[in-house]
């Protein structure tokens, strides 16, 4: 049984499945080229954005780069688009560092994003997709070297940013304490000695990606709305996907604000998560455009 991290990404596929705005895919899918396509996906977790696009039918043949640090999360992308692809009864062939389905070939590669971006990874992508991604890193940082990615006419796609608000259901007198802090838990977060995203990171890509030379042609809602059916249960695996949440919550605030304050929080929601009545929303944003001017600009350096 799939677990841990593996098994949350597993989880949120249909969470997200339902947040991706589709008139912002409609759009993605027009400006793509006709012939086989160029894929770029960084912090590609397990693939399952290579299942939906192929079940999407958005992508039917060319390459697709998943790039993601973790080996652990890679390997079993691998094996996991294997079943997939066994299940739908499509021709498939692994190699030892992907897999070919159909006439897509998938290969992933190890490597922390910074480290891909600096090391001058060859650019020419058709599209070029980050999901989940751009509330996580420092985006100002990060930004130029994802774009130099891009062929000359490539179409980015950025998915599911988190864009500063989120609610649980019901209320709960504790809930402006707790996710004040959680907030600003997210502005100061720091991992491998860089800032590591912002809570309002969805409505700053907008002005940033205009001043890089590339704004946004399409723009649109992608939230997560998560709740049970009238008989308390949750739809395939996202009860384990909003013990994820909770789970976040607490290990971003154990040490930040009153400890009696952050467990009787979290014991309420987790027995509503129980009995099926816990509710989540958070507001993200999908944006997509076109490759700036000039693509081989200079990357971002410390």
């Amino acid at each position: 049984m799939t677990t841990g991290y593996a098994r949350y990404l597993a989880a949120k596929r249909t969470v997200d499945d339902r947040a991706l705005n589709r008139h912002v895919l409609s759009h993605v899918r027009a400006a793509l080229p006709p012939e086989e396509l160029r894929i770029v996906e960084v912090g590609g977790g397990t693939g399952t954005m290579v299942a939906r696009l192929v079940d999407w039918g958005v992508v039917e043949r060319g390459s697709y780069t998943l790039v993601d640090v973790d080996d652990e999360l890679l390997e079993h992308g691998r094996l996991a688009l294997l079943e997939w692809s066994a299940k739908r009864g499509l021709p498939t062939t692994a190699s030892r560092d992907g897999v070919r389905i159909g006439s897509l070939d998938v290969r992933f590669v190890r490597r922390e994003l910074h480290d891909y971006l600096q090391a001058g990874s060859t650019g020419g992508a058709d599209l070029l997709i980050a999901n989940a991604l751009l509330d996580v890193v420092d985006v100002p940082r990060t930004l130029p070297g994802l774009l130099n990615l891009l062929g000359t006419a490539g179409t980015y796609w950025f998915t599911v940013t988190y864009d500063g608000e989120c609610s649980f259901q019901p209320e709960h007198p504790l809930d402006e304490p707790v996710l004040t802090a959680y907030h600003d838990d997210m502005d100061h977060r720091v991992r491998h000695g860089r800032p590591a995203g912002e809570r309002r990171a969805g409505r700053h890509l907008l002005p940033r990606l205009r001043d890089a030379g590339a704004p946004v042609r399409w723009a649109g809602a992608s939230d997560w709305v998560v709740f049970a059916d009238a008989d308390g249960a949750y739809p395939h695996d996202e009860r384990y996907f909003l013990a994820c949440i909770l789970g976040t919550i607490e290990d971003a605030l154990t040490g930040r604000v009153d400890a009696e304050v952050l467990t009787t929080w979290l014991g309420a929601r987790r027995r509503q998560l129980s009995a099926g009545e816990l509710v989540y929303v958070a507001h993200q944003l999908d944006v997509a455009g076109r490759a700036p001017r000039g693509v081989g600009h200079a990357l971002a350096r410390e």
